[in-house]
């Protein structure tokens, strides 16, 4: 970890996708084979570091322009990626550590709030993990706001539950879940379990590389 933290926080905002749910298991498999399907290849490897440096959606533009590739086709094959993702989304799990930091935060008197730029299917896997109870309020793709890093939904949950932003922290595994935190005035800890952004100039306050060490920011 990053720092001492002493002054901990008491409010958790969470990013689901690679931060309390590993999805990096099927989205790249998802990406390549949609790729594959329309007649072009793309690595998984490659798929999950633009996915983690960038975003699934910069992933899309990447490679449009690399293939030259038109609108519409790209269409068709995020469309074929959707429907291979939804096949085997049920083979998600939650990362090591997860149950026990959410449960942990409410134990403390804290809340865990849900970020999540995905419209279907996040609220149903913490169901699924007897989970759901831990959290206190959500902002997935439905709800239209702007997608990170702007802090518009940040700012919206912490408006609405009448928190104190010092005792915020917004946790994600990339640079826009630091940058929409900043934005909101709020913390921010990146999850790297792969120490893939080592190299990456993110300044977060704290650093990790298991959702256990997050143990050590819950008062």
């Amino acid at each position: 970890m990053k720092g001492s933290c002493k002054c901990i926080t008491a409010n958790f905002f969470w990013d689901f996708d690679g931060t309390l749910y590993d999805t990096y298991r099927i989205m790249p498999l998802a990406y390549h084979e949609s790729w594959h399907n329309a007649g072009y290849e793309v690595s998984q490897v490659e798929a999950y570091q633009i996915m983690r440096l960038r975003s699934l959606s910069q992933a899309f533009i990447y490679h449009q322009t690399k293939y030259n590739i038109s609108d519409s086709k790209l269409i068709e094959i995020r469309e074929q990626y959707k429907i291979i993702e939804n096949k085997h989304f049920s083979e998600v799990k939650r990362f090591a550590g997860a149950a026990e930091i959410l449960k942990q935060v409410s134990a403390a008197g804290g809340k865990n709030f849900l970020l999540t730029h995905r419209a279907n299917g996040a609220v149903e896997l913490l169901k699924r993990d007897d989970l759901k109870g831990f959290i206190s309020g959500s902002i997935t793709g439905r709800d239209n706001f702007p997608r990170k890093p702007a802090p518009d939904s940040l700012n919206y949950l912490l408006d609405k539950f009448k928190l104190e932003r010092a005792s915020a922290i917004m946790v994600g595994d990339r640079r826009l879940d630091i940058k929409a935190a900043h934005n909101a005035k709020i913390a921010g800890a990146l999850f790297d379990p792969d120490n893939l952004m080592a190299h990456q100039k993110i300044h977060a306050e704290i650093k990790v590389h298991s959702l256990s060490e997050m143990i050590n920011s819950v008062s």
